[in-house]
């Protein structure tokens, strides 16, 4: 699959002078330097929803970039990072994984067993992230084609993009520590489990914790598709569900952004200030 990255010729840069001349190229320079000020030490969240469709389906990547370049250009110049639907990604556990090497290679095999993507193809069309910490390993791929269309509309619209990461990245983190802190596996029998979940309009993503030899350790992470509305997982601890009603939402700043840092697409280097 080849990135289609979006193209905008009546609002490049390049063509300020001629459309409006150079007062009108000055003040809107002005505008993307106090944005982008505003928010350096707080950057904006957005979270980009997806339609149902099949891993990696050009349009449905064509219409979100679509979305996200209508927000970039009522907020040029912001620094930006972005929370990704559950929909885009392709995640997976893999407790047994002893380095971030291996971890990618039974992440690898698991989608080619059920999403028939094989390993080949992960590697041409899509861009892989490990978190490999302690009982904490997880993988996550993102289309190449997401993220290209991503950095060409923060090129274009003048963002500072800093990272994409899984929208409920930053609940698995806080729903861990606490785990920790408050249910110490020493104390639980073996093979004792703790299940949460996070909804997003028409599916739910579900993470799951066993005890193994005194050690709690993430065994699960998995999506599956579900009415709307439905809350989490009855009986177990769930995430209040995060608002998401429209496609592209702007989120209250994150509050503890560094906590999930190691599970994020880092896009900055890449991208034009």
């Amino acid at each position: 699959m080849q990135a289609v990255p979006p193209t905008h010729p009546a609002t490049d840069v390049s063509t300020g002078p001629a459309a409006g001349g150079w007062q009108a190229l000055a003040s809107r320079q002005w505008r993307r330097l106090q944005a982008r000020l505003r928010s350096t030490w707080r950057p904006l969240d957005v979270a980009l929803l997806a339609p149902p469709h099949l891993p990696g389906e050009a349009a449905a990547i064509d219409t979100a970039l679509d979305a996200f370049d209508a927000w970039a250009d009522a907020h040029e110049g912001v620094h930006v990072a972005v929370q990704l639907s559950s929909r885009w990604l392709l995640c997976c556990a893999t407790p047994e994984a002893t380095s971030a090497a291996q971890a990618r290679e039974l992440a690898a095999q698991q989608w080619a067993h059920y999403f028939g993507i094989e390993p080949e193809q992960i590697a041409a069309d899509w861009q892989l992230v490990e978190l490999v910490h302690g009982e904490v390993k997880l993988v996550c791929a993102v289309p190449r084609a997401l993220i290209a269309g991503l950095r060409e509309v923060a090129r274009e619209r003048g963002l500072s993009l800093q990272a994409a990461l899984p929208w409920w990245a930053e609940g698995l983190q806080r729903a861990w520590d606490t785990l920790q802190q408050d249910t110490p596996a020493a104390t639980q029998p073996e093979g004792s489990l703790r299940q949460w979940a996070w909804s997003e309009p028409g599916l739910l993503t579900q993470a799951q914790a066993a005890v193994r030899e005194g050690r709690w350790v993430l065994v699960r992470v998995w999506s599956e598709v579900v009415p709307d509305g439905v809350p989490g997982v009855p009986g177990e601890v769930a995430d209040p569900a995060l608002p998401l009603p429209e496609l592209l939402h702007t989120l209250s700043p994150a509050a503890d952004a560094d906590a999930v840092g190691a599970l994020a697409w880092t896009l900055n280097a890449e991208v034009a200030a």
